[in-house]
């Protein structure tokens, strides 16, 4: 018998930067969407600088989005380039360029179109967001506490000049020029890591090496002051609850004051951090708006937690389901679970956020809408990350309530204010309060009706 071999078109060279770039960015890539199609929707508001609220919408998109991408880029790169593989500063560059149009220049001009702005404002802002990202990931972490303390240092100087408003500060050239000294930033950043041979700690390694070359053994083994610790109890056997939630690791189990104070680091780092950015005479500080992001974030870390050792049986979830002395009503038992971790969680974070909105003197309709869109934000995801583990169609639906939550929590914090306390602000909260009672108990009913709630069959 002969075999007959089809011939095999390979794949077109042109488009493998585009490939290169899609499969780094990976669900990231939505970011980018969801920035071209709510700076738009910001810009139809009928309140001031509408657009330009917009392009910083857009901009944080492209941010995290150049977190994720830029980050699993480099740490390619600078493995490909350890390895000495060929044409890797070629291919970069191919990469780069790619990321500069499909990222940044494609979308500033919708944006600018569909918001009826400057092309080279949005091409600009949307630039700044993407080199800020980069350099995040780019830079070794100490550098942080230098960015921290110049910060603060500039609060010291001198006012500028009356010629250099708000206006001057926001013209295209000046976006773009500080867009071009943070991606020489970069450029020294990646230069500098091409040249380590090794990594003294975890202060000196940049995000975007750690993620391409720590093993999941590596970051057990790596203990420092901010990692959370799994306390276990002497005996587990009188107390199956207990013992299931030392079983799934950290973000359950017995809470600790250092692993409550290892939660809430982030939200205090952030805040403080918030505390170096000034505000406009008479205008709201531009952290209140992203105040219940992170309250939320803090609820959703045993969320998150579950669902990274659902999708990754070899981390020992599934083998779980084997142990002796769990409880008898395993669904349950893990429902209790995540609840029992939320007050832990959210409250510190809720009082974080109050305690900035009093330090930067925020509005009296600030405190009311963090603590509704918090409640309703909060329930809401949580139950649709809780139903998605054994539903596929509730994947896409958890992926459109995360776009909901987020503009519904922008506009509430817009509408509240910079237009004063909104009527429809409790219903609508309350209704998103409910809703995510009811996901709750729909996840709760599918993952009783399963042999064990982590096993996918």
């Amino acid at each position: 018998m002969s075999a007959v071999t089809m011939p095999v078109r390979p794949p077109a060279a042109a488009l493998a930067p585009l490939r290169t770039l899609l499969a780094a960015g990976g669900w990231g890539n939505g970011l980018v969407v969801l920035g071209v199609v709510l700076a738009p929707a910001l810009a139809a508001l009928e309140f001031k600088e509408s657009f330009t609220a917009g392009l910083a919408l857009a901009a944080v998109m492209n941010m995290f989005w150049a977190m994720i991408a830029g980050g699993r880029l480099v740490g390619l790169f600078n493995t490909s380039a350890g390895l000495r593989a060929p044409g890797v500063g070629r291919r970069a560059l191919a990469c780069g360029a790619t990321a500069l149009v499909a990222g940044v220049l494609l979308p500033a001009q919708v944006i600018a179109l569909a918001g009826s702005g400057s092309p080279a404002l949005a091409t600009a802002v949307l630039a700044l967001g993407t080199a800020l990202g980069l350099f995040w990931v780019s830079m070794p972490p100490w550098l942080m506490w230098v960015l921290i303390g110049l910060g603060a240092t500039a609060r010291w100087l001198p006012p500028l000049p009356e010629d250099l408003d708000g206006k001057a500060l926001l013209a295209p050239q000046m976006v773009a020029l500080a867009a071009l000294l943070l991606l020489a930033l970069c450029l020294a950043c990646w230069m500098w890591i091409t040249r380590q041979r090794a990594w003294p700690s975890t202060w000196s390694m940049p995000l975007a090496v750690a993620l391409s070359t720590a093993s999941p053994r590596d970051a057990m083994q790596g203990w420092t002051p901010l990692t959370a610790d799994t306390p276990v109890d002497r005996d587990l056997r009188q107390s199956p609850q207990r013992a299931m939630g030392v079983a799934l690791g950290p973000g359950f189990g017995r809470n600790t004051l250092r692993n409550v104070l290892v939660t809430q680091a982030p939200n205090i780092a952030v805040a403080a951090f918030w505390l170096l950015l000034a505000s406009g005479p008479g205008k709201p500080h531009v952290g209140l708006t992203f105040a219940p992001f992170m309250v939320i974030s803090a609820g959703l870390v045993p969320i998150l937690r579950l669902q990274a050792l659902f999708w990754r049986p070899a981390q020992g979830l599934h083998e779980l389901a084997l142990l002796p002395g769990l409880p008898p009503r395993p669904a349950v038992a893990l429902v209790a679970q995540l609840l029992a971790q939320l007050p832990v969680r959210v409250l510190p974070a809720l009082a974080v956020m109050l305690g900035f909105g009093v330090l930067v003197d925020a509005p009296p309709a600030y405190y009311p809408m963090l603590a509704c869109t918090s409640a309703g934000g909060l329930a809401l995801l949580s139950g649709a990350g809780l139903l998605c583990l054994h539903t596929s169609r509730a994947r896409w639906a958890s992926v459109v309530a995360v776009a909901v939550v987020a503009l519904a929590m922008l506009a509430s914090a817009m509408a509240g204010m910079i237009r004063g306390p909104a009527p429809w602000l409790y219903p609508a909260w309350g209704a998103a309060l409910l809703a995510g009672l009811l996901l709750h108990v729909l996840a709760l009913r599918r993952l009783g009706a399963m042999p064990h709630p982590w096993l996918r069959h």
